[in-house]
């Protein structure tokens, strides 16, 4: 075996498991997309893990992937949705579960051999199934690697990542990989440490450089920064906290892992020097921005010679001589604003008390004009709502985005009743349970009124007495946007049983 082919076999698994990642399933028009979907997923399912964030279940997979694709400005089907999370979950078939299988040579034994893997499985301390609760997923050393593979991903995520990736090696003994990676860490913080130096010295010399807009868009405040470095801390806290376990390692492993520990002390006297530093200056632009707002003027940076006179005179001409002369003038006869006297200024004072007995003569001529109320009209609210009704009655749901779907002459009838909008509000914002009552009074439901004016109309609907109407958020869909005034979030209008 040559020296190039070592390792082949374990470059192969990161390598085949990204090919794999997103392939080997259809999707429709978004088959071109798939990989760069899945890999976005993986990402951010990684970026709520090392948060702690639990929202990591199947359902929250296909929201995420919903917003992924809105962020791409895709277009899909709920179906397409979750075939693409079921195609980061399993392989094939999303009903065997199965994982993602391929064969790979092995430089070791001169021959191909199957290798299996997932890109995410169970978290089984975030389930707690125990309690009843649902599966919540995080990633493999697998898909961790493909996050890893390259430095930029681990610059986009910044600080703590790098932090997360290192704790997670110490947990699983990987104590030559881990001061790889705390070397990594060092290198990182010290890089840190000379921008903050820097920065000091750029702010001394030219102290308006914090105002600028690239700064501020930038800039933490002490609190932010403060509890930035607080989790950092805890993080370095955590990875001391497996010192302890190093007597039960055998004698080379504890030999390992007390270099790592050793060089893991190094970054934390550096992270804690850096956010000395970083917090110093922030404490030095809260101080100049106190006292000396002279920075925030802006100064004009208009020339008459390179504006006006080379730029516009010279080399577009003017369309008459004359122009130059009224150019010109006010450069050597500069004309003084007009300054209000001060007596007319007192005179002004002693007019108030006339003018307001003036204007409360007028008052009492002249009507305020009111805006011309809508009057409602239930039958054509009626008309318009059975159709709702009788979607919901036969198929258990209506989704909003029906609407876009409708004549130019239907819309019109919706968007000339102010009352279909409230409607729809207040079924989106809180359930119903729908009943029919004898006799209508002040305070009623207007859900219910419009139920039960409806089985008036249409003694069908009785059999809906008793169900719930819910709703939720469709994220697979585009804002529903009729009018200016009839704008809605895409929900979905469904039926409940009571319980």
């Amino acid at each position: 075996m040559t020296d190039i082919s070592s390792g082949l076999h374990d470059r192969l698994k990161k390598t085949s498991a990204i090919s794999q990642l997103g392939r080997g399933f259809d999707v429709g028009e978004l088959n071109d997309y798939s990989h760069e979907i899945c890999l976005y997923l993986l990402l951010k399912v990684f970026r709520r893990e090392i948060n702690n964030n639990k929202n990591r279940s199947k359902n929250d997979l296909i929201e995420m992937t919903g917003h992924i694709i809105n962020e791409m400005k895709l277009e899909s089907s709920i179906e397409q949705i979750r075939r693409l999370v079921d195609g980061v979950l399993y392989s094939g078939d999303p009903k065997r579960q199965a994982p993602f299988s391929v064969m790979l040579y092995d430089e070791n034994l001169h021959s191909h051999r199957e290798f299996k893997f997932r890109y995410l499985v169970p978290d089984r301390e975030a389930s707690r199934w125990e309690e009843g609760g649902s599966t919540v997923y995080r990633l493999t050393e697998t898909a961790q690697e493909i996050i890893f593979i390259t430095r930029e991903v681990l610059e986009e995520f910044g600080f703590d990542l790098e932090q997360f990736y290192t704790l997670q090696l110490i947990k699983n003994g990987n104590f030559i990989e881990a001061k790889d990676s705390v070397s990594n860490l060092i290198a990182r913080v010290r890089n840190l440490i000379k921008k903050e130096k820097d920065r000091t010295e750029d702010i001394l010399r030219n102290p308006s450089l914090i105002f600028s807009a690239k700064e501020e868009s930038k800039r933490m405040s002490e609190g932010e920064l403060k509890e930035q470095f607080k989790e950092e801390k805890k993080v370095f806290e955590d990875m001391f906290s497996w010192q302890d376990r190093l007597e039960s390692f055998p004698t080379k492993k504890k030999k390992e892992g007390k270099l790592l520990f050793e060089e893991l002390e190094r970054a934390r006297k550096l992270h804690d020097k850096l956010a000395e530093l970083a917090i110093s200056n922030l404490s030095l632009e809260m101080e100049i921005r106190a006292d000396s707002p002279e920075l925030f003027w802006k100064t004009s940076n208009l020339s008459y010679k390179k504006d006006f006179w080379q730029n516009l005179i010279l080399k577009k001409g003017l369309p008459d001589i004359e122009l130059l002369t009224d150019l010109l003038a006010p450069l050597f006869s500069p004309t003084q604003e007009f300054i209000f006297p001060l007596d007319w200024a007192w005179a002004e004072q002693h007019l108030y008390t006339y003018i307001d007995d003036f204007i409360e003569d007028e008052e009492e001529f002249l009507e305020e004009e009111k805006p011309l109320e809508k009057e409602e009209n239930w039958n054509l609210i009626l008309e318009l709502w059975e159709g709702v009704f009788s979607q919901l009655k036969k198929e258990g749901k209506y989704p909003l985005k029906n609407l876009e779907n409708l004549s130019e002459e239907e819309k019109e009838k919706w968007l000339s009743q102010d009352k279909n909008l409230e409607l729809f509000m207040m079924f989106i914002i809180t359930d119903i349970k729908l009943e029919e009552v004898e006799k209508e009074y002040s305070g009623l439901d207007e859900r219910i009124l419009l139920y039960n004016r409806l089985i008036e109309e249409n003694d069908e609907f009785r059999e809906l007495e008793t169900k719930i109407i819910k709703s939720k958020l469709d994220n697979s869909q585009d804002l529903i946007n009729l009018d200016d005034n009839f704008r809605l979030s895409p929900y979905i209008l469904y039926l409940e049983e009571e319980k």
